[in-house]
């Protein structure tokens, strides 16, 4: 049993709602349209991006791939603890 589905069991939450976000929600929901819109956006090398609302930044982590080398991704989001979890995956995005 994973770690989210136990401490549910035992009736206690002990990850963050983003951390739980980033493990279920974005591979389930959100990680197959990432490449979608990074290629619909047409980025290149050298870009620079920034994804507003970013969340944990499943989006800025495909931007990243596509403006490599010379580009840069910066995340922004309303809500400290996904950028939390977004600097932890991704720490190389600003």
């Amino acid at each position: 049993m994973n770690v989210a589905a136990q401490s549910l069991s035992e009736g206690q939450v002990t990850r963050s709602a983003a951390d739980i976000y980033e493990e279920f929600f974005v591979p389930a929901l959100f990680e197959e349209w990432a490449p979608r819109v990074a290629k619909a956006a047409a980025l290149s090398p050298g870009n620079k991006v920034l994804d507003v609302a970013c969340g944990t930044g499943v989006l800025a982590r495909e931007a990243a791939r596509f403006v490599q080398p010379g580009g840069s991704v910066t995340g922004l989001d309303r809500n400290e603890v996904m950028l939390t979890v977004a600097r932890r995956v991704a720490p190389g995005i600003d």
